[in-house]
């Protein structure tokens, strides 16, 4: 599943359709803008509740599917070392496979923060976006008691593999080995004959490591390939769950502010349609 299947999804389809008006007053801003050969506005535009609310899950929305393109990103990146005549722009196959590795296993358990900071939006939690722990999040009442914990807790068991990964590039500043990832004897012995050739005189032809990539990157791909099929149904199955808590809620908060209107509308003694 790509970004353009996840931005079908109903969850999506419905945010984006209720923001169309806001979109679409942007739109005629930029253009009166442009007529006046200015390039933003000083104004601030102060949201209603509803087109808030809107707007809020939508953005976090969006997030998680560019993080979920991220992965596809890294996927490519990493497939291209495998290829004949590979220049790398100066860095070597190995340090590009675990640079990009390194970044894939981040994003993915970023998604899982992600996550739990749309739910914080589609539930109205009122929790900073730093506050977004999976025990405050999941375990909160109104989460706890729809299936959106399950989808929560089976996305953040998911994503536990990656952690050492993520923990080392970020806290350590180190990369994790890509043999170790793979369990992978070939992949320890090319990331030192691709080392010794960077730095001094090869002790293997250059095309033989060559070949060796070409043999080992496959399996790499093939394997993230995998994960991502794997990982992008557990985001799936959140957006599942989300969808008809977003939808009821949504709507509970359009209704409001047409009751509102109409109030206001009375008091003032307009009649419907009449300005």
């Amino acid at each position: 599943m790509s970004k353009d299947a996840l931005a079908s999804h109903p969850l999506l389809k419905l945010a984006l359709e209720n923001i169309r008006p806001l979109l679409d007053e942007a739109q005629e801003v930029l253009e009166r803008l442009a007529e006046q050969g200015e390039v933003r506005s000083d104004e601030n535009v102060a949201l209603r509740e509803h087109a808030f609310y809107d707007d809020d899950v939508f953005s976090k929305a969006v997030v998680l599917m560019d993080c979920v393109d991220r992965l596809e990103q890294s996927q490519v990146l990493i497939d291209a070392v495998g290829k004949p005549g590979w220049s790398g722009a100066g860095l070597d196959r190995h340090t590009w496979i675990e640079y990009h590795y390194s970044y894939y296993a981040v994003t993915v358990v970023s998604l899982a923060d992600i996550a739990l900071i749309l739910t914080n939006a589609v539930f109205r939690l009122g929790l900073r976006e730093r506050d977004c722990k999976h025990s405050l999040i999941a375990g909160n009442w109104w989460v706890a008691k729809t299936p959106v914990k399950t989808a929560l807790d089976n996305l953040a068991e998911l994503i536990k593999p990656y952690r050492k990964g993520r923990n080392l590039h970020v806290h350590q500043g180190r990369l994790q080995p890509i043999a170790e990832v793979m369990g992978s004897k070939l992949l320890d012995q090319l990331k030192l004959f691709s080392f010794v050739e960077r730095v001094g005189k090869p002790v293997v032809p250059s095309a033989a490591i060559e070949k060796g990539y070409e043999l080992e990157v496959p399996r790499v791909v093939e394997r993230l390939e995998q994960e991502r099929t794997t990982i992008q149904a557990h985001i799936v199955a959140v957006l599942d769950v989300l969808h008809p808590i977003y939808k009821q809620k949504s709507e509970a908060l359009h209704l409001a502010w047409l009751r509102a209107v109409e109030e206001e509308a009375a008091r003032r003694g307009i009649k419907p349609g009449k300005n």
